[in-house]
């Protein structure tokens, strides 16, 4: 069973490979771009290209393939330990920072792609090429002002009550009072990681999290593009949002009308390759969604009651992105991938039905961990007993890291250095 869970991972991964993504949509005639039906003379361009996200590193590499020195200008923002042996020439400036909690080295990756952006003309050409991640990776804060609209607004479906609630208690942990501050000031660092934090310990979804971001930051919501004036800008979108939305992929850097958007990868390329390396294998696939949202616990839970009922040789494909919604102070380790896998574990358990269940970040890392997810079958639970371990308190505690780790059923698949959500695959073998 191992050979067949691992060759559709690989399938998965294969499918969304960011580098084989750009080359699959960009190709040069002569002197022209073509990208779909439009063609772009290159002639006097001034190229520059900007590459931001856990995909940027073989995004941009593919950008320099295809256009080697005719790129004036490229930088590269990635999170730390995802470059690699890869190299750049001299005109290019790689950054690595912080994921998914911004640091300082985020803070210069924002101004260095604001500076980049400085004095485009019509014949600036930009390659945004897109991937998630990006909106911790690169930050560029708007003044107070910004923060402050946004809390005082009447509510919306987009910032809700709860929303400016929640950003409200962490500004006061850390002592954050407008009555002191100059609304003028760029909102600082450790209000950006406040606010960061505490949105993704919400439960909340990427959408709501990422209009929030998009509100207080001078590149998202089509800052980007804003700032590359009478620049022509192509996004070159990887997406790791489900249903593939411009504005919340990468809190919406290129989501403005004057871009050309497109998508080169997704979460359903990803789903589609699992499902047909499961035909070549003799299993009978069915992708149920790749929309799969809501809390991972119950998530889990569902995908186990799900495969039990079906015959052999079926398996069921969900992508999307689950959550967890973490109390306050917890000390728990995990991410929602593993978590979920808990879940469905205890109720394999529960019914004693032969099938497995594999989760999946495909960017390789499950929340703060070196885990992509983890790998559980009905008798995942017996063998925690017998090692003492208490599943139900792991899951209870958000503590699923170590509990797999012990048992020696974490995936661990190293940086992919791709980013399209989640996956998880049910096997009634």
């Amino acid at each position: 069973m191992n050979d067949t869970i691992d060759q559709l991972i690989t399938a998965a991964l294969a499918a969304v490979n960011p580098y084989n993504a750009i080359q699959s949509h960009l190709r040069l005639d002569g002197d022209n771009l073509v990208i779909g039906k439009r063609v772009i003379n290159l002639i006097n361009k001034d190229i520059r290209c900007v590459a931001v996200g856990k995909g940027s590193v073989p995004m941009a590499r593919s950008i320099h393939a295809l256009f080697g020195d005719r790129i004036t200008q490229g930088l590269v923002v990635t999170k730390y330990d995802r470059l690699g042996d890869a190299q750049f020439p001299t005109n290019w400036e790689v950054i690595e920072s912080a994921h998914p909690v911004p640091d300082d080295r985020s803070l210069h990756a924002g101004d260095r792609v604001w500076e980049l952006l400085n004095n485009c003309t019509e014949q600036t050409l930009v390659l945004a090429c897109i991937s998630g991640g990006a909106s911790a990776l690169v930050i560029a804060p708007r003044n107070w002002s910004a923060l402050i609209e946004l809390l005082t607004n009447p509510p919306t479906a987009e910032i809700t009550q709860e929303i400016q609630q929640l950003i409200q208690t962490a500004l006061v942990s850390q002592s954050i009072d407008f009555n002191i501050l100059n609304p003028q000031e760029n909102i600082s660092l450790t209000a950006l990681q406040a606010i960061g934090t505490a949105l993704l310990g919400s439960g909340l979804s990427i959408e709501k999290i990422n209009a929030v971001r998009s509100r207080i930051d001078r590149l998202k919501g089509g800052g980007l593009v804003e700032r590359a004036d009478v620049g022509e800008v192509i996004g070159l979108i990887l997406s790791d949002v489900i249903g593939d939305p411009i504005s919340s992929i990468a809190s919406g850097l290129t989501n403005h009308p004057q871009a050309h958007n497109r998508l080169v990868g997704n979460n359903l390329q990803a789903c589609e390759a699992v499902a047909e390396t499961a035909r070549k294998k003799g299993y009978i696939p069915h992708i149920i969604t790749t929309r799969w949202d809501g809390e991972a616990r119950v998530r889990g839970v569902e995908i186990a009651r799900a495969i039990i009922d079906k015959p052999a040789k079926t398996i069921l494909i969900y992508g999307g992105e689950t959550t967890v919604n973490l109390p306050p102070n917890h000390t728990g380790e995990g991410g929602r991938n593993q978590e979920l896998a808990l879940a469905a574990a205890i109720e394999l358990a529960e019914h004693n039905v032969c099938a497995w269940v594999i989760t999946l970040a495909t960017d390789g890392t499950d929340g703060p961990t070196d885990a992509a997810g983890a790998t559980v079958n009905e008798t995942t639970i017996e063998r925690a007993l017998a090692l003492g371990l208490d599943p139900q308190s792991a899951l209870d505690r958000h503590d699923a890291y170590p509990f797999f780790r012990q048992l020696g059923n974490l995936r661990l698949i190293g940086v992919t250095k791709t980013n399209v959500a989640d996956i998880s695959i049910a096997i009634r073998p």
